[in-house]
């Protein structure tokens, strides 16, 4: 009887064990069953000719002068452009410089710092480097882009 019951243990301990998988059990699929994560590829902003409103043949410090209580003020967002960097400069270095007219178009001047007869160039504005350079109208007329818009 006793012969029976360690047969009858043995048996069930047999049936009870589990067989584990192997590791290529897990790759049987011929392709992951999981979508790959997609990497978009870089795309830089596009810079819309139509939006270039003045190209510079040297550098800004040739027609511009950095103006520090502007620049402070741009830094509070006191003086900045309406819509940062819808219409640029193009200068031979390729920054990027927003512009603002002291008629106020494209120009945030609550407390009324703007001339008419300035354009206002804004570097790096929504930043803490925020620079605002400064230069009279007529100096800039050479340097108008003649590119029809579309």
């Amino acid at each position: 009887m006793l012969v029976q019951l360690a047969l009858a243990c043995d048996a069930q301990a047999e049936q009870q064990s589990l067989d584990r998988t192997a590791p290529p059990h897990f790759e049987a699929f011929p392709v992951s069953p999981w979508p790959p994560d997609w990497q978009y590829p870089f795309r830089a902003t596009p810079i819309r000719p139509e939006r270039i409103v003045y190209r510079l043949k040297g550098s800004i410090r040739q027609v511009a002068k950095v103006d520090p209580v502007l620049s402070k003020a741009c830094r509070r967002g006191a003086f900045v452009q309406r819509l940062n960097s819808i219409f640029r400069v193009q200068s031979a270095d390729d920054r990027p410089y927003g512009i603002g007219w002291g008629s106020g178009v494209n120009l945030h001047d609550p407390e009324k710092r703007s001339t008419l007869d300035k354009v206002y160039l804004f570097d790096r504005q929504d930043t803490g480097l925020c620079a605002v350079w400064v230069a009279p109208l007529e100096s800039l007329r050479p340097y108008l882009d003649p590119s029809p818009s579309r």
